[in-house]
């Protein structure tokens, strides 16, 4: 037995030594031909995606930014469209008061217009009044004198009458 272990032990060795040296020398390839460049290939995809994570941290600040300019225009147009609108509210409470007063005015136009032909109907009708109260003294004259007068005397007594005829005598107030 001490013979075939010497040579199991021997043979053991060999193959052993054999085996470590094929180790080292595949470690030495793969790390050589397989890990550098699959560590480079990580480092440039490492670095890619700092480089994208960067990207995006700038990207989400210029979209903080462009976030806050656009609150700030939309509140500069908030600003504007109030101001509109309190314009046209003035503007509106402008032209209300405008149109009330051309409504007050057209209205004492109205009222003066009104007055002034209410003056005229009263001055026509005091005058056809004097003209009736005339013919009724001319009738009652005639009655009296029984006679009929003729138109030249009928006209001159009805002008005298109508001289002599006023406003008091009528009694109307205005």
């Amino acid at each position: 037995m001490s013979v075939e272990w010497e040579k199991i032990v021997r043979s053991i060795n060999w193959t052993l030594v054999f085996s470590l040296v094929n180790f080292g020398i595949l470690l030495y390839l793969l790390r050589r031909l397989l890990f550098k460049p699959a560590l480079e290939f990580l480092d440039r995809r490492r670095e890619q995606i700092a480089a994208r994570i960067e990207a995006a941290r700038q990207s989400e600040s210029q979209a903080q930014q462009l976030v806050l300019e656009r609150e700030s225009q939309l509140q500069q147009a908030r600003v504007r469209v109030e101001g509109i609108l309190e314009g046209a509210r003035s503007e509106a409470e402008a032209l209300i008061a405008q149109a009330k007063k051309a409504a007050k005015t057209d209205a004492a136009k109205i009222l003066s217009d009104g007055k002034h032909r209410l003056g005229q109907e009263r001055d026509r009708m005091i005058h056809d009044l004097r003209e009736a109260y005339a013919e009724i003294a001319i009738l009652g004259a005639e009655r009296v004198l029984d006679r009929e007068i003729r138109i030249d005397d009928h006209r001159r007594l009805l002008d005298q009458l109508l001289e002599e005829i006023n406003e008091e005598t009528l009694r109307i107030e205005s």
